[in-house]
């Protein structure tokens, strides 16, 4: 596909997508948030989580940010669903990343592989203590440590350490917003 078409199917979909927001805006169409939550998760639950770890998978691959997903998953599920499908999507992006990174067969930069020695002293330490600085992408470390041939296991062991929690406290900080502003407006 050239970049040509790529760029015609992109503004495509934006186009489509503002149409049909403009059309649900003047057609007086509601969306009652209570009704698609009870939906989801009763009778369609299994369908709709398994969709929702899908979607943070594809989230995960393509550096989306992930507060608008996060934001509707806290609305529908549980914390613990929410929790459960985050670590699912990051061991599946993660195996996924891990697979495909050299094939992929991008350049990186010298001044990352200097610091390849430094990570693989005490790998599990490293990858756990990235997690929690902000602005570090768990795919993009993924990609990283796989490309100076860090272990499967270590990588895995780190990011869902490092991830667990950062993801409790989103969850926990988001979910605690929700139910104030609930409070609030009732």
């Amino acid at each position: 596909m050239k970049n040509i078409s790529k760029k015609y199917l992109f503004y495509g979909f934006v186009a489509l997508n503002i149409i049909a927001l403009i059309y649900l805006y003047f057609s007086d169409y509601n969306i009652d948030p209570e009704m698609l939550k009870a939906f989801l998760t009763t009778k369609y639950f299994v369908i709709s989580y398994i969709a929702y770890i899908l979607i943070l998978i594809i989230r995960g691959l393509t550096l989306l940010p992930g507060t608008a997903f996060l934001l509707a998953g806290i609305y529908i599920f549980s914390f613990t669903q929410v929790f459960f499908a985050i670590q699912i999507a990051i061991v599946g992006y993660c195996l996924i990343i891990y697979n495909f990174a050299h094939k992929l067969n991008f350049k990186v930069p010298q001044k990352i592989l200097d610091y390849e020695h430094k990570i693989k002293t005490k790998e599990i330490p490293i990858i756990f203590a990235l997690c929690f600085i902000p602005g570090i992408s768990i795919n993009i470390l993924i990609y990283f440590l796989s490309v100076i041939d860090v272990k499967l296991k270590n990588i895995l062991i780190g990011v869902i350490g490092g991830t667990s929690i950062t993801s409790m406290v989103y969850i926990s900080i988001i979910t605690g917003v929700f139910e104030s502003v609930d409070y609030a407006l009732n």
